[in-house]
């Protein structure tokens, strides 16, 4: 009877024992969850590329006025994947937001002297093998890497970007101009800009 006595200790023993390495292992896997959020790990959001990028918008006379920025450092950028963003406020001080990825307009010259359509603003790279018009340096067409230009290239174009006609901003206005990666939703430009 003692022989049965121990065995009975010995199974009780085990139960509680059992019990606490559940509670451990579970409260480990919980651990490790919460961790993994809190850690990003289960981030799936796409990072945004970086670049500084200079801006200037150059009023020539009464009825012209030009876009240019410049890629200075940092990512390439696919252009297909940016919009742009302009605010300012009308003649009325409402507010206004222009929207787009890029607009087709007429009104452009090339090195021939045809007269073509480019989608603005578009690359002024001639190491990229395009001229105004050809559909390589046509924004959303290419990538835009460090150092090269993209311009609204006349008042057509300023127009098409902007919503604005040359004749509707002085200089010394100020212009938000940004450009959101679309992809991450990210904001990669964001300044505001006075006509020069």
């Amino acid at each position: 009877m003692e022989i049965m006595k121990k065995s009975e200790r010995n199974e009780d023993a085990v139960s509680p024992v059992i019990g606490v390495m559940l509670m451990l292992v579970v409260t480990v896997i919980i651990a490790a969850i919460v961790s993994g959020f809190a850690g990003g790990m289960s981030d799936n959001q796409n990072m945004a590329p970086t670049a500084a990028i200079q801006c200037s918008i150059t009023k020539t006379d009464a009825d012209n006025a030009v876009l240019t920025l410049k890629h200075m450092s940092g990512d390439s950028l696919d252009t297909g994947d940016l919009r742009f963003y302009i605010d300012y406020f009308d003649s009325s001080d409402n507010p206004v937001q222009k929207r787009t990825q890029g607009v087709s307009t007429a009104g452009f010259t090339n090195s021939q002297g045809d007269s073509v359509s480019a989608t603005v603003p578009y690359l002024t790279d001639v190491k990229v093998g395009g001229d105004v018009g050809d559909s390589e340096v046509n924004f959303g067409q290419f990538l835009w890497n460090p150092g090269q230009i993209l311009t609204t290239g006349n008042a057509e174009g300023f127009h098409a970007v902007t919503d604005l006609y040359p004749a509707d901003i002085e200089i010394g206005d100020i212009i938000c101009i940004r450009l959101v990666d679309t992809n991450s939703q990210k904001t990669v430009f964001d300044k505001d800009v006075r006509v020069q």
